[in-house]
């Protein structure tokens, strides 16, 4: 077991060690905010090394501060890291990400560091963020262990693979500070407010699991100075990092932050959720499609009287998907029959357009467009865990 305080205390020695290595001139590409931690601190915009050690000293050794010049400069010096690995992620990418934020679809950010003890464990965990609506960052070990275990990452899993290394978990703060920046009305160099921004508005925690290293442990410890909590699954104890079972995480990260989520389960073989929305499915993944030009296919929503609607009701008309050959187009209508006492003929259009998102929240179901223009694909993975 880490002593979280001990260990932060050598690892800002280590972190000034690295800092002392920079040499030369460094940035982020894609932004307007610099540095986007360091400059929303200080208002300061920092390319050198010499800068970086002088804001280092003038932050009190910061250890945010430190990490953001150190992977700049890696970045810089090797370059982005390969695929899936985000690393820095450009303003136009963020802005979106914040309207999401806005619009409640994402309810939260959280970010899991580190090396899970078991492979199923971080992807139960995964699973459970993207069903509670929660936008997840990752950074080391944890990306390859979700990847070698089947689970799909990228931004449009909302599960967002940083980088190779714990220490890229100074990306998270940096999209916090750029939020701040961006929607917030913080100005840069505001601390005051920058810190406020965060521990009242911020809806964000940490999960780490063991293999931080000191540097790293300094660098996580200071996340608390935004008022983030930190949840250790295992390997560490001391200052307020928060001791937690695998299982429960995710509800303690939600229950700090105030996050409330009502999920309605669906009892369907797959998993479920906005998370799954942006995806693809790729003709080598796929099982079966429907329209897209390669089949007859429309989808139709209909007012009906009470008498002629059975909620709940599903009608198959036509071969179960175990009877289609695998790889095929096939024929479909999706007729919706709906009826309510306050329905009008002028909602049926609104409704229907509602079907596009309800197939895509499936993590084995894509769908674009509409009406006699849809296309429409199940994955082999879908059907493989009993999608009918």
């Amino acid at each position: 077991m880490q002593d979280v305080e001990k260990d932060s205390f050598l690892g800002k020695a280590g972190l000034l060690k690295m800092l002392d290595r920079i040499q030369g001139e460094f940035s982020y590409d894609g932004t307007a905010y610099h540095l986007p931690v360091t400059y929303a601190i200080t208002g300061r915009a920092i390319h050198t090394g010499d800068e970086a050690r002088s804001v280092y000293e003038e932050t009190g050794g910061n250890p945010l501060v430190a990490a953001e010049c150190i992977t700049s400069f890696e970045q810089a010096k090797h370059g982005k890291e390969e695929d899936p690995y985000t690393g820095f992620i450009v303003d136009s990418v963020l802005r979106k990400l914040g309207y999401s934020l806005v619009d409640g679809s994402i309810l939260g950010l959280a970010l899991l560091a580190g090396t899970p003890p078991r492979p199923d464990t971080a992807a139960a965990i995964c699973r459970e963020l993207q069903e509670k609506y929660i936008l997840t960052f990752l950074a080391g070990d944890v990306i390859s262990s979700l990847v070698e275990s089947g689970v799909k990452v990228g931004a449009e899993y909302r599960l967002v693979p940083l980088g190779k290394k714990p220490l890229m978990g100074i990306h998270f703060i940096d999209i916090i500070a750029r939020v701040a920046m961006m929607f917030g009305g913080v100005a840069p160099g505001d601390t005051d407010r920058l810190l406020r921004y965060a521990q009242e508005r911020a809806r964000a925690f940490v999960i780490v699991f063991s293999g931080l290293d000191e540097p790293e442990i300094a660098v996580y410890d200071a996340f608390g100075l935004l008022g983030i909590p930190i949840l250790s699954v295992d390997g560490y104890e001391g200052s307020e990092w928060v001791q937690v079972d695998a299982g429960d995480a995710v509800g303690k990260g939600l229950d700090l932050k105030g996050i409330k989520v009502t999920v309605t389960a669906i009892p369907i073989p797959m998993a479920c959720s906005p998370a799954f929305e942006g995806k693809s499915i790729r003709k080598e993944e796929m099982f079966v499609e429907f329209g897209g030009g390669r089949s007859p296919a429309f989808e139709l929503l209909r007012s009906r009287p009470a008498e002629e609607v059975t909620d709940g009701k599903v009608k198959v008309i036509g071969p179960e998907i175990e009877d289609i050959r695998e790889g095929s187009a096939v024929p479909l209508a999706i007729i919706v029959d709906v009826y309510g006492k306050t329905m009008k003929k002028d909602y049926e259009p609104v409704l229907e357009r509602r079907i596009h998102n309800f197939v895509n929240y499936g993590e084995g179901t894509w769908h674009v467009a509409q009406r006699d223009l849809v296309w429409v694909r199940i994955s082999k993975d879908a059907v493989a865990h009993g999608v009918r």
